[in-house]
């Protein structure tokens, strides 16, 4: 039943109290607050309090003066511009803000994002021809072009010069007339952890200014980077953190066409709407288009200007990822169906390999195979002379460094590590398969292999007020830097019986010390529902975060459950 190696964290408590003093918060919330670095009225303030006044200069990045004045003379000269976009969420969201503003300053702008299948990622041959074709004068990237060293020669050989707006790790520089990326050495931005459209939106930042605009014109781009920033999963913490909370605020009061046509459909106020809807809601259904079909999809419904146009461009959107999701339950379920069998001869990875499996979906399943599995994934398609996959890793495991001693067997690869893609030829997927997993063998521990979950505070369900849950929610939003904080309670007892839902879920209800009792979700959990059943009397642990629920106009707060075991 228990499925994760539990930590509790121990912060030091002279600090904790020193803290809950303070601000005012209790303990629980202190120690959670300390477990996030988080110290003294000055540092909390600007956590509880995000302030776009505290955001770095966009001009502190070396080069941009550079690239404000190179698009300034584009604009006044009549230049053709070409706005060049990556195919997932950070590259369009990035595309559409570029366009838009440069669009509104009376800029000739158009725009263009790789097909995933034919092209790949990062600049194509094909790019540079349709930017030659299209006679434009300078081309602005997206989440993408600083590995593109080749194509931007091409590029500057055919007279088109180049401003990267980027934010992947550099190699060896391309010969771009401008560079905005905050990993680049010497960049001179101080936060290195913007997303794509975070560069973006400097970059607008920087020729509003510079143009004596009101800081409308740049801020009211912030929902979109809000959404890039969730969806890329870059650290919420500092800059990161100010643009998730006003973006958030922006789409929840003044949501663009596109965006609220989507919550229509996916049935979501405004006004309701969390990191769920973003990450479980509008992400994947902008994936879907690169994933599915054309990644242009995404980027024509984030641009709409009439209600009707984001509504039809919305429910295409819809339609795709419906499609990508019966494609990737049929793919799930066709893996499983192999598990089995791999596991019989390598037991330290999954490696996987279908010829009719869909190259959109490869990286999906890769990450819902590591989630049930925990071990490092790698999901193959496509057939004839090359293969492509997705790699995923665990905790602790760099799968960059495993891939580097694949290399003899791989035709290319690249990534980070804990996420990477792969190409190789059919004959060396065998050879691949065994090194893969030797070296996963080598590298992984017996904690390794068991997730481990990070534990704020050990917590009684009678400290757990509305109160409590109201100041622990403006810790949020939550994401990668900014976890979601977990609590462990003790002793405890179900009330009444467990029911499954749609054969999956399990909804319970538990009591302490008292006879307060609190309801509690287990979402993917139906392992612990015959448990529950059989164990009525027993007590157990549990850890859980908290949210608030609404039920037919009724609200309370609600356990979500990440693990659970019994005491006897």
């Amino acid at each position: 039943m228990k499925r994760y190696r539990w930590k509790v964290l121990s912060p030091d408590e002279g600090a904790v109290a020193a803290l809950s003093e303070e601000i005012n918060v209790s303990i629980p919330i202190a120690r959670a607050l300390c477990n996030r670095g988080i110290s003294g009225y000055d540092n909390a303030k600007e956590f509880f309090r995000p302030d776009l006044d505290l955001l770095p200069s966009p001009f502190l990045f070396r080069d941009m003066r550079k690239a404000v004045e190179r698009i300034g003379k584009a604009i006044e000269g009549h230049e053709k511009v070409l706005i060049y976009g990556d195919y997932d969420v950070d590259g369009t969201t990035g595309t559409a803000l570029l366009y838009l503003y440069l669009q509104s300053q009376g800029a000739r702008v158009f725009y263009y994002i790789n097909d995933r299948f034919s092209e790949g990622y990062g600049l194509s041959e094909n790019g540079v021809m349709h930017a030659s074709e299209l006679d434009a004068a300078l081309v602005i990237t997206v989440d993408c072009g600083i590995k593109a060293s080749r194509e931007i020669k091409l590029l500057d050989d055919k007279g088109i010069e180049v401003i990267i707006c980027d934010h992947h790790e550099p190699e060896e520089l391309p010969p771009a007339y401008a560079i905005l990326n905050p990993k680049v050495r010497d960049s001179g931005y101080p936060f290195r952890e913007l997303c794509g459209c975070g560069v973006a939106l400097k970059l607008v930042h920087a020729l509003a200014e510079s143009g004596g605009q009101a800081p409308e014109e740049w801020q009211r781009f912030i929902d979109l980077v809000a959404i890039a920033t969730a969806a890329d999963m870059v650290p919420l913490e500092k800059e990161n953190r100010i643009y998730m909370h006003k973006g958030m605020q922006l789409l929840r009061e003044f949501p663009r066409k596109g965006i609220q046509e989507m919550l229509s459909l996916i049935g979501t106020e405004p006004a309701s709407l969390g990191m769920g809807q973003i990450a479980f809601g509008i992400a994947p259904r902008i994936n879907a288009a690169g994933r599915m079909q054309t990644a242009r999809r995404a980027v024509e419904w984030l641009i709409a200007d009439s209600s009707d146009e984001a509504r039809t461009h919305a429910a295409e959107l819809d339609r795709l990822n419906s499609e990508r999701r019966q494609i990737d339950a049929g793919m799930f379920k066709s893996a499983e169906a192999m598990i089995s069998g791999h596991f019989a001869s390598y037991c330290s990875s999954i490696v996987l390999y279908h010829e009719d499996w869909h190259l959109g979906v490869l990286g999906i399943v890769a990450s819902r195979l590591q989630d049930k599995y925990y071990l490092p994934t790698v999901i193959m398609g496509g057939g004839d002379n090359l293969i492509k996959g997705s790699v995923r890793s665990v905790q602790g495991l760099n799968i960059f460094d495993v891939l580097q001693q694949c290399d003899d067997f791989l035709e290319q690869f690249g990534g980070h590590d804990a996420a990477a893609g792969i190409t190789l030829k059919p004959e060396k997927i065998p050879g691949f398969r065994k090194q893969f997993d030797k070296l996963c063998a080598e590298k992984l521990t017996i904690d390794n292999r068991r997730k481990e979950l990070l534990i704020d505070t050990r917590l009684t369900l009678e400290n757990i007020t509305g109160k409590f849950l109201d100041v622990l929610q403006q810790c949020g939003p939550f994401g990668q830097g900014n976890r979601e904080p977990l609590f462990l309670s003790e002793n405890l007892r179900i009330s009444g019986l467990p029911r499954l839902l749609q054969g999956k879920h399990v909804k319970f209800a538990v009591k302490g010390a008292t006879e307060r009792i609190y309801d509690v979700i287990a979402f993917g959990r139906e392992d612990i529902y015959r448990e529950l059943e059989r164990g009525s009397r027993r007590t157990f642990s549990m850890v859980y975060s908290l949210e608030k629920n609404e039920w037919k106009g009724r609200r309370s707060i609600q356990l979500k459950l990440r693990d659970m075991e019994f005491e006897d």
